[in-house]
């Protein structure tokens, strides 16, 4: 990528570097969630094996993290100046 000075990129230039990628992330863990949700729903219908304890402990691990994403994606919206998302506490 060529930056406007040549040599290293503004800090305008670095901000907009920084939400493309965060913007690719979070599209992409989007599509996946999506899969994701879709498959577990589809399954729910159907009859299980027994689920791990382990599976249990891991399933509320993951909403602990997806919990510290969502408020860290708030904090990015925050120093944008931009609203919070509509389930906003």
């Amino acid at each position: 990528m060529q930056y406007s000075n040549g040599m290293e990129p503004t800090p305008a230039e670095t901000v907009h570097l920084a939400i493309d990628d965060l913007l690719a992330v979070v599209a992409k863990a989007a599509d996946d969630l999506q899969m994701f949700h879709a498959a577990v729903s589809h399954a729910r219908i159907a009859s299980l094996p027994p689920f791990p304890r382990a599976t249990v402990t891991l399933t509320a691990s993951i909403v602990d993290h997806l919990q510290k994403v969502e408020q860290e994606l708030r904090e990015v919206l925050t120093a944008l100046g931009l609203p919070g998302s509509p389930s906003s506490p």
